[in-house]
C-alpha cells in the first residue's frame, strides 16, 4: 500500500495576493525559469517576498550565470538532492542531467568519474554530509575549475542544502506535472 504524500505545512501565495515589487520578483522567477508555471518551491517562499527575491536571487546565479559548466551544474545539484533525501530538487533537475552519467548520480560511481566532475560531486558530497573536504581536493578543484569555478561551486551545493531544508521542512510538495523519478541506489 502506497503511503499518502504529508501535507504542506504552507499552502502556495498565488501572484494574485502580490502587488508592487513583490509582483515583480514573482514574476522574475517565472521568467527566469521559463517552466511555464510557479515552481511550489518558490510559491510557497512567497509568504516572505523578500526571501523569495535573495534566494531565487542565489538559485539564478548558480544555474544561469555560474563559472560551472551547466551539466557539470545539473549533476551537482542532483547528487546533493540525493544525498540530502529531497526529491522535489531531484525530480526537477535529473532529467537534465547527460544520460551517461545519469544512471551513477548519488552513488560512489558518479564519484570516480574524471575531472572535473568525479572531484566536483565528491567535494559536494563531503559538504552536504559536512565533512572538511582536504586541501588536495579543494586544490584540483582550483585547478580545473578556477577561483570562480570553485567558488560557484561551494555556493551551488550550500543553496541546494537551503532549498532541502527548506522543502524538507515545509514539506513542499512536487507539482502535479513534474514526474516522480526514484533515487539510483
Amino acid at each position: 500500500m502506497a503511503t499518502a504524500e504529508p501535507a504542506p505545512r504552507l499552502p502556495n501565495r498565488p501572484r494574485s495576493e502580490l502587488s508592487g515589487e513583490d509582483a515583480v520578483a514573482y514574476d522574475h522567477v517565472m521568467a527566469t525559469r521559463k517552466l511555464g508555471f510557479m515552481p511550489n518551491l518558490f510559491a510557497v517562499m512567497a509568504h516572505r517576498p523578500g526571501a523569495l527575491r535573495a534566494v531565487a536571487a542565489v538559485g539564478e546565479h548558480v544555474r544561469f550565470h555560474s563559472a560551472i559548466e551547466p551539466e557539470l551544474g545539473e549533476a551537482v545539484i542532483c547528487h546533493v538532492a540525493q544525498i540530502l533525501g529531497n526529491r522535489y530538487e531531484w525530480c526537477h533537475h535529473i532529467h537534465r542531467v547527460p544520460e551517461a552519467l545519469r544512471s551513477r548520480i548519488g552513488t560512489p560511481a558518479a564519484e570516480a568519474e574524471p575531472a572535473p566532475a568525479g572531484p566536483a560531486l565528491r567535494y559536494a558530497r563531503l559538504l552536504a554530509e559536512g565533512e572538511e573536504p582536504g586541501d588536495a581536493l579543494v586544490a584540483e578543484l582550483r585547478h580545473s575549475l578556477g577561483a570562480a569555478g570553485l567558488v560557484d561551486l561551494t555556493v551551488m551545493v550550500g543553496y541546494y542544502q537551503l532549498v532541502g531544508s527548506f522543502c524538507a521542512a515545509l514539506k513542499v510538495p512536487l507539482e502535479e506535472d513534474v514526474e516522480e523519478i526514484p533515487y539510483n541506489r
